[in-house]
């Protein structure tokens, strides 16, 4: 009895997912009127944009640039964006 070994792409081993590198928006679960930090994620959600609007925004001025960082990742205060907002409606 000879034994067939097989291969095709149903036995091939599966390639892990990559991440397209896109942060996907989440409402952010603070209020804005409460002291707190807001991500990236939750300032996509809050001004509609995708991150690199957001970014190329922050550049130019038209968005709040970070109020500080942990580690790499960027954080705003609620206070920053709720002020922000706030000026933005007066407009």
């Amino acid at each position: 009895m000879a034994l067939i070994i097989e291969k095709g792409p149903e036995f091939s081993p599966k390639k892990p997912k990559t991440s397209s590198g896109h942060t996907k928006p989440a409402a952010p679960t603070i209020s804005l009127d409460q002291p707190g930090r807001l991500r990236v994620k939750h300032l996509l959600s809050v001004f509609g944009v995708s991150h690199s609007t957001l970014y190329q925004g922050m550049k130019t001025g038209r968005y709040p640039k970070a109020d500080g960082y942990d580690g790499t990742m960027p954080f705003w205060n609620t206070a920053t964006i709720n002020d922000f907002l706030k000026a933005k409606s007066l407009n």
